[in-house]
């Protein structure tokens, strides 16, 4: 059951995403002092989204992703190629990246191996940039009459470098901005938390939750989505 909700859920990832990594790549990498890089490194680049947002920015890019299943929904892209692996085993030359990126990911793989690995792959002065975002769904779960029960997590949305003294700080930010979204573009959203995910089937039934959801969101309204925004920049420092 486990395989197939990850399936399921990659699907409705990777058919909408708010453009929520454009904008906060924009806002980020203002801060770096250079706007082009050659070579980037998107770790933890699930279906791709994040990697195509970075490619505004980047000649050519690596997205890093664990996951099979994120990884078989990424679309193909000429100057972004993918590879099933970790953090802490990036398979390129020393001093090769320009940028690394972590969309919501470093909560997970964040680890002293990491950072070694970082120090490895990167040039000196590279930008380390780790983004999250939190998208505010409580009250559209409550229009659904879908109640979700609170469970103790450590994820962390504003995970950082901070106390790694290999990297200089150069900015660390959390704000908050709108989007607008069809019920069409919302369902997706929804349905792409495996937590949301469970929890709609549950109310209305495997077959059809999607369009049901759909409906009942107004199928021809536009909502406004609160997303709260998290990013830190670093440098690396020469040595």
């Amino acid at each position: 059951m486990n395989e197939q909700y990850n399936s399921e859920i990659s699907k409705h990832y990777a058919a909408y995403r708010p453009p929520i990594h454009s904008k906060i790549l924009k806002q980020a990498i203002s801060h770096c002092g250079d706007f082009e890089f050659q070579y980037g490194i998107d770790v933890g680049c699930g279906t791709g989204l994040s990697s195509k947002a970075l490619s505004e920015f980047c000649t050519e890019i690596l997205g890093v992703e664990p996951s099979s299943e994120m990884l078989s929904q990424a679309d193909p892209n000429e100057n972004i190629s993918y590879i099933q692996t970790t953090g802490e085993h990036i398979p390129i030359e020393e001093h090769s990246s320009d940028i690394v990126t972590f969309a919501g990911s470093l909560s997970y793989a964040k680890s002293d191996a990491l950072v070694t690995e970082l120090i490895r792959v990167c040039r000196p002065d590279s930008i380390i940039l780790a983004y999250d975002f939190k998208v505010q769904l409580s009250e559209f779960m409550s229009l659904l009459q879908v109640e979700i029960t609170a469970k103790p997590s450590s994820y962390n949305h504003a995970e950082n470098f901070e106390g790694y003294h290999e990297f200089e700080e150069l900015k660390v930010y959390q704000g908050d901005l709108t989007l607008p979204m069809t019920s069409e573009q919302l369902a997706h959203v929804l349905f792409s938390s495996m937590k949301y995910y469970v929890a709609l089937i549950g109310r209305f039934g495997e077959a059809d939750a999607f369009s049901s959801v759909v409906k009942a969101l107004g199928e021809n309204f536009i909502h406004q989505v609160k997303v709260d925004t998290y990013y830190s920049v670093y440098k690396v420092k020469v040595t």
